[in-house]
């Protein structure tokens, strides 16, 4: 039984496919060495949208911040992540509208604080400017299909 096992590889571009993948297969070891280390799943959607916002920052080194921005506007609406709106640049404020990341929670009628998206915008400002940038969510609401938006304010103008 064991060798039929190992017999029965998968390709590693299928096993290391997807973040969903990779979670369902590593969800219970994870889970308990989260608990165990004491780390919360909203710190590592913070941490994972920090990279891939350094990430996405890197792809296009001699675009400006919003240039990139614009860019991202163009992702948001083409892999339908939802609509990203660039709603000032002094300071930068973003509006997220019917987000797909986290944007199909439930209403609870608090705030709803999205670790990915501070994350990420995070990440890829601060690798663009080569400094620090802060994020902070001020407003959320449900939009119109009943998921999650949220403003997020910068401590920075571009």
């Amino acid at each position: 039984m064991t060798s039929e096992v190992a017999d029965q590889k998968v390709p590693d571009e299928e096993f290391w496919k997807d973040l969903p993948t990779m979670t369902d297969y590593f969800s219970p070891a994870v889970s308990t060495l989260q608990k165990h280390l004491g780390v919360g799943t909203k710190e590592i959607m913070y941490l994972l949208g920090e990279f891939l916002g350094q990430k996405a920052s890197s792809l296009e080194p001699e675009s400006s911040p919003l240039a990139m921005l614009n860019g991202f506007v163009s992702v948001w609406n083409e892999y339908d992540i939802g609509t990203l709106r660039i709603e000032s640049t002094a300071p930068l404020t973003l509006v997220i509208s019917d987000c797909r990341i986290c944007g199909q929670l439930p209403g609870t009628g608090d705030m709803f604080e999205c670790a990915f998206h501070e994350g990420f915008f995070r990440g890829a400002l601060s690798t663009k400017l080569g400094k620090p940038v802060g994020f902070r969510q001020e407003g959320n609401y449900e939009g119109t299909s009943g998921t999650w938006c949220r403003r997020l304010v910068s401590d920075t103008n571009i």
